[in-house]
C-alpha cells in the first residue's frame, strides 16, 4: 500500500477529523487510527457518506474523489497493494528512570504506531516514542482502572491486525506481577506476532539505588518475589510459614496498602520483629524516597507512601542500613 506524499503526511493533521476510506488498505487504516482520525470504511459507496468528512481516500479514477473534489473535501488517491503484517511488542519500562530502558525496548518505541501504557510509565519513557505515533492510557493502579484487561488484550489484537505495530509499555517487567503472561496468551490465541521485550523489575532498581544485595553470600542465599496486591485490594494469601522460615530476602510488590497485615502474617509465621525493612517509593526516579524500618515498625514508618512502592525484607536490608548511617535498626 502506498500514497500521494501528501497523503503519507497528513496523519500529524487528522487528530478528531473524519476520513472516507473507499479501499481495502488496514495498513493505512490503522496509521490514520493511530494519529487520532475516524476512519469511515462503509462497504458500499454513496455520496452521502462524504457528509462531515475532512478527507477522502480511494482507489484512482473512483467517483467519490471527483465528488468530494465538487463538495470542497480534501481528496487523494490510494494504491493498494499486499498487506503489510501487524505486530505486537510486550515491552518492559523499567522501574521508571527512562536511561534504566534496554536498547530493544527504545528501538521499539521508536518504531511503534500504537503504544498502550501504564500509569507507572513517566513522561520521559513516552517522549521516546516515534513522532505520530498514538498513545493510549490504559494504566491501572490501586484498584482504579482506566481499562478492563480483557479490552486491553483486545485493543492490542485490534490495532495489530489492523497492519501496526502495537508496543504495550509495562513498568518494571512485562512477567513480574505485570499481566504480561496474560496478553501474552490472548495474541498467541489471535494469532498475532507478538515479541517479548524485558525489563528491569522494580526490585532489582531499588536494591541497585540502595546498594542492597538481594543475595549475599553468608546472609541470603535466595530470593522470593510477592505480591501484597490480590482481588478486591486484599492481602493474597502464601505460605507465611515458609516464606519465614526460607530466612532469605523477600521483595514485596504493591505492598503499601496492606503492609499493616503483611508485617503482622510474616511476624506470626516467626520471622523476628526485628528483621530489618526498606520500603523504596518510585525506585530509580527523582522523587525516589527512602524508609528505613523493622518488620514490626515498617507499617507505621511507611504510613505516608502513596506512590509504586517496594518493600524489601531480610537481613541484607540491615547491611545497606549500617552503610547508610543507619546502624542497626531498632526494633
Amino acid at each position: 500500500m502506498s500514497g500521494s506524499p501528501e497523503v503519507l503526511a497528513l496523519p500529524l493533521l487528522l487528530a478528531g477529523q473524519t476520513v472516507l476510506l473507499l479501499a481495502e488498505a488496514p495498513e493505512l487504516r490503522a496509521r490514520l487510527e493511530a494519529a487520532g482520525a475516524v476512519v469511515r470504511q462503509p462497504a458500499a459507496y454513496a455520496a452521502e457518506a462524504l457528509a462531515g468528512v475532512a478527507l477522502c481516500l480511494a482507489p484512482p479514477g473512483h467517483p467519490a474523489l471527483q465528488e468530494a473534489a465538487a463538495r470542497g473535501v480534501l481528496a487523494s488517491p490510494v494504491a493498494v497493494g499486499a498487506r503489510k503484517a501487524g505486530r505486537a511488542s510486550l515491552v518492559g519500562a523499567g522501574p521508571g528512570a527512562a536511561d534504566l530502558l534496554t536498547v530493544r525496548a527504545r528501538e521499539a518505541l521508536r518504531s511503534a504506531d500504537v503504544v498502550l501504557y501504564d500509569k507507572l510509565v513517566g513522561p520521559e519513557v513516552l517522549a521516546l516514542a516515534r513522532p505520530g505515533a498514538r498513545l493510549i492510557d490504559v494504566g491501572k493502579r490501586c484498584g482504579r482502572h482506566a481499562m478492563r484487561q480483557a479490552a486491553i488484550n483486545a485493543l492490542i489484537a485490534r490495532h495489530a491486525r489492523a497492519g501496526a505495530h502495537v508496543v504495550r509499555l509495562k513498568g518494571g517487567d512485562p512477567f513480574v506481577f505485570g499481566r504480561g503472561g496474560e496478553e501474552l496468551e490472548s495474541l498467541r490465541a489471535a494469532g498475532v506476532d507478538t515479541e517479548v521485550v524485558p525489563g528491569i523489575t522494580a526490585s532489582l532498581a531499588a536494591a541497585a539505588g540502595l546498594g542492597v544485595p538481594l543475595t549475599h553470600r553468608g546472609v541470603s542465599r535466595s530470593l522470593h518475589f510477592i505480591t501484597a496486591h490480590g482481588a478486591d485490594d486484599r492481602l493474597p494469601e502464601h505460605d507465611w510459614q515458609a516464606l519465614a522460615r526460607a530466612g532469605g530476602t523477600l521483595a514485596v510488590y504493591m505492598g503499601v496498602r496492606t503492609l499493616p497485615l503483611l508485617a503482622a502474617r510474616l511476624i506470626g509465621a516467626g520471622m523476628a520483629a526485628g528483621t530489618p525493612v526498606v520500603a523504596v517509593e518510585n525506585a530509580s526516579r527523582d522523587e525516589e524516597r527512602r524508609i528505613w524500618a523493622t518488620l514490626g515498625t515498617v507499617a507505621e514508618a511507611a504510613a505516608g507512601l502513596e506512590g509504586p512502592t517496594l518493600v524489601l525484607i531480610g537481613e541484607v536490608v540491615g547491611l545497606a542500613a549500617a552503610e547508610a548511617g543507619e546502624g542497626r535498626i531498632a526494633a
